[in-house]
């Protein structure tokens, strides 16, 4: 009898002691797999640019609570469109936000940080690219949905003009394979006029930063701040 009570007893801590190192195993795993994105991808513009999103895409068949079209530029600004539904039913003509934007990445996703042009932090879209194709996700929603290289003109918020001598001269020509003008002849995408943005050092860059801040490897705490990079303006955070 004795022998089976200290047999029970060994048994039972030895399972004891198997789901302490469970636990512990699952507390240091959840602490290792955190996915909060505090790094900053490969600014847009750059030599890997392909890698990242970059330039205008459209949404062929939006659906509410997605994003029509996407206009990302190499100095961090942004314009987009989604559309909204109207107060007495049916759809309005689509809301269209402007601002700055981040790329960031955590362990394992890579990330679309939106912001307002005064830096106030709007959603964030977790992104994967396929040759052309840019497929979204909202952070806290399980649904994607998918967007094609190209967008129109006045998506991109251009005028489509006639094609004749300074018909753009206060923009900039879109690239028609980019900004669709319907396919017309004789015309051409007019952009807004976009800021210069090369630079020689960080002097030279101006404009509204993302309120994104990080610890850096030494300690510290840095926050988004203008840098020159390869003559190139980029928002970046440890450097």
């Amino acid at each position: 009898m004795a022998h089976t009570l200290h047999k029970a007893r060994s048994i039972m801590r030895t399972c004891l002691a198997f789901l302490l190192v469970a636990f512990t195993a699952f507390g240091c795993s959840d602490q290792v797999g955190s996915d909060d994105d505090t790094n900053l991808d490969a600014p847009v513009g750059k030599a890997d640019a392909s890698s990242v999103p970059g330039g205008a895409y459209t949404n062929a068949t939006p659906h509410f609570g997605e994003l029509s079209t996407v206009t990302l530029n190499a100095d961090h600004t942004f314009t987009r469109t989604a559309l909204q539904a109207c107060p007495g039913g049916g759809t309005c003509a689509p809301r269209t936000e402007t601002g700055k934007f981040l790329l960031t990445h955590s362990a394992t996703k890579h990330y679309i940080h939106f912001y307002t042009a005064a830096g106030k932090s709007l959603d964030k879209y977790q992104w994967q690219l396929s040759l052309s194709k840019l497929s979204l996700n909202l952070e806290g929603d399980g649904e994607w949905f998918a967007l094609a290289l190209g967008a129109s003109c006045e998506s991109a918020g251009g005028n489509c003009t006639a094609l004749v001598p300074d018909a753009c001269e206060y923009g900039s020509v879109g690239d028609a394979t980019q900004y669709s003008c319907g396919g017309g002849l004789g015309v051409e995408c007019c952009l807004p006029l976009q800021p210069d943005n090369s630079c020689k050092t960080a002097d030279d860059c101006s404009g509204g930063l993302p309120h994104f801040c990080k610890q850096c490897e030494d300690g510290t705490t840095s926050c988004a701040h203008w840098s020159c990079l390869e003559n190139a303006c980029q928002i970046t955070s440890c450097n």
